[in-house]
């Protein structure tokens, strides 16, 4: 995508794609448009807490992650989290 900047020129915005994995990988074919790969971050890192509020209740041990992926199809970051509930005996 491209975007008008100062004096009328013009620069691109990339769009990042964020697959979900919770044992399998779900692909995301939309994306979203972004001004780059810290803005990719902070989105995954809140797409992962949000992931993790639907899923990890009721949950003994799950491993979740977000995998970012750029208009290129390269993975470009991770966001990944463990979650294990162990009992400890007396």
């Amino acid at each position: 995508m491209q975007r008008r900047g100062g004096s009328g020129t013009f620069f691109l915005v990339p769009r990042y794609f964020f697959d979900t994995r919770d044992g399998e990988l779900i692909r995301d074919d939309i994306g979203i448009v972004l001004e780059g790969i810290a803005a990719a971050r902070d989105e995954a890192k809140r797409g992962l807490a949000d992931f993790a509020r639907d899923t990890l209740p009721g949950s003994v041990r799950r491993e979740l992650a977000v995998e970012v992926r750029d208009e290129a199809n390269l993975q470009v970051l991770t966001a990944s989290l463990w979650f294990e509930v162990a009992g400890l005996m007396a």
